[in-house]
């Protein structure tokens, strides 16, 4: 049948492109330290994309007996669709499936026993605290037809496992902490626990600090929250509708030499990996940015054309949308500073591992005014205990700019690579005890 449709299309259109998209997942979810919910989804869809007189139009369904209606609705939408007269890539392949094969070893029972298990440890040392956890297994495959003759497919899985705990302490100060992670196949969490417990530990003796300019260790967690501040700049359409910071900054140095950031699609056993963007680009590793200068933008075809820029693998869809630019894996290159010298070398400053609100903050000009959600008072190079009610409130554009120390540790934080993060004179408003 598609062969058909792409005859038919091809009689009518400039070019046209179909996606076909198939899939399926199951989110087992724990509240409130029990079982909540185990649930079984599918899904799976055509996208028809045709450009006709210069003009996109677009349809999708979910069954593919009505792919030639959705065909004929493509076409009947072009002439109300954008004027877009870029062309589409030719043939290409996957080199590499972002595919685990013991995703297929996945078991329900087991993955319910396991996270028994994880609870069954937090709440040994922690009694009272309320403990979530979430854990997905989904897998599926991608396809693409277009009128350049392109045909690839490949193969995708995802495991994911993320844990919660709240805990009110006999003074009745609430603590949240999480942690997650995530692979192509089934991992191990326990880890996760355990650096939860370590969290609470930590905070449940209660410091101060006196507000000002202060030393801040930032952990790969709360890093990668400040990234996707700068990260949102380097959007293709943010630039083309100049609302970027970067948009006119390309090849401009505006941060510090030590900042080397990559978006990187062919990360081995990454979820977020792919061949080949849905508009059949093929993935590379690219320069975000490099020695502290703006190097490139993450793009799709469509802003790529605006832009004048080379398209590198990185437009997104799925079958129900049209392409939109998209980051894959965020890397960000490691310092030569241990973490723990990191740490022995402030006097008196904070570590921040989780925020409250960072996302409302001035993404355009930089300006960040964010509470502290886990943060810790660190004393002549040690963490002395949580401080709480307090913020931070800068830059981050000048702060990226100023004096920066990365440590050689990185951890994975979602789709992100991230080390930790010491900045000498960040803002800081507290309570000081």
């Amino acid at each position: 049948m598609i062969e058909k449709i792409c005859r038919d299309l091809a009689k009518q259109c400039r070019w046209f492109d179909i996606i076909h998209t198939s899939g399926s997942s199951i989110p087992i979810q724990f509240k409130n330290n029990r079982l909540h919910s185990v649930q079984e989804k599918e899904n799976s869809g055509f996208g028809v994309r045709v450009n006709i007189k210069n003009r996109t139009g677009f349809s999708y369904t979910n069954s593919s007996g009505r792919l030639p209606q959705a065909a004929g609705r493509a076409v009947s939408m072009a002439p109300y669709g954008d004027e877009e007269i870029f062309d589409l890539p030719e043939q290409c392949s996957a080199d590499f499936e972002p595919y685990g094969n013991t995703i297929d070893e996945f078991n329900i029972d087991r993955e319910i026993s396991n996270a028994e298990s994880v609870i069954d440890l937090i709440l040994s040392r922690f009694p009272q605290a309320v403990v979530d956890v979430g854990i997905t297994k989904s897998s599926g495959s991608m396809r693409l037809i277009n009128s350049q003759g392109l045909d690839a497919s490949y193969r995708h899985s995802l495991y994911s496992a993320g844990i919660s705990l709240t805990h009110v302490t006999e003074k009745g100060s609430k603590i949240d902490v999480w942690e997650g992670t995530s692979s192509t196949h089934c991992v191990d969490y326990v880890s996760l626990a355990e650096r939860i417990i370590e969290r609470t530990t930590l905070a449940l003796a209660e410091r101060g600090c006196a507000s000002g300019k202060i030393p801040v260790l930032f952990t790969p967690k709360a890093v990668a929250r400040l990234m996707g501040i700068v990260a949102s700049g380097f959007n293709a359409k943010a630039v083309w509708k100049g609302i970027s910071p970067f948009a006119d900054k390309r090849d401009t140095k505006i941060f510090n030499e030590k900042m080397n950031i990559h978006d990187d699609p062919s990360v081995p056993g990454s979820p977020y990996s792919y061949p080949f963007d849905d508009e059949g680009v093929i993935a590379v590793r690219k320069p975000l940015i490099e020695n502290g200068v703006i190097c490139n933008f993450i793009t799709d075809l469509k802003h790529a054309h605006k832009l004048n820029i080379k398209p590198l693998g990185n437009g997104s869809r799925g079958y129900a949308s049209l392409p939109f630019p998209s980051f894959s894996n965020i890397e960000i290159d490691a310092g030569t500073e241990p973490v723990k010298a990191m740490l022995e070398s402030i006097n008196q400053g904070i570590l921040i591992d989780q925020f409250i609100g960072l996302g409302q903050s001035n993404t355009l000009t930089g300006d960040i005014s964010a509470n502290l959600d886990l943060a810790f008072l660190i004393e002549k190079g040690e963490i002395t205990g949580r401080v709480k009610d307090c913020m931070i409130s800068d830059n981050l554009f000048s702060l990226l700019n100023g004096d920066i120390v990365l440590s050689e540790e990185r951890e994975q934080v979602g789709s992100a690579l991230v080390p930790y993060m010491l900045l000498t004179g960040v803002s800081y408003t507290g309570i000081f005890q």
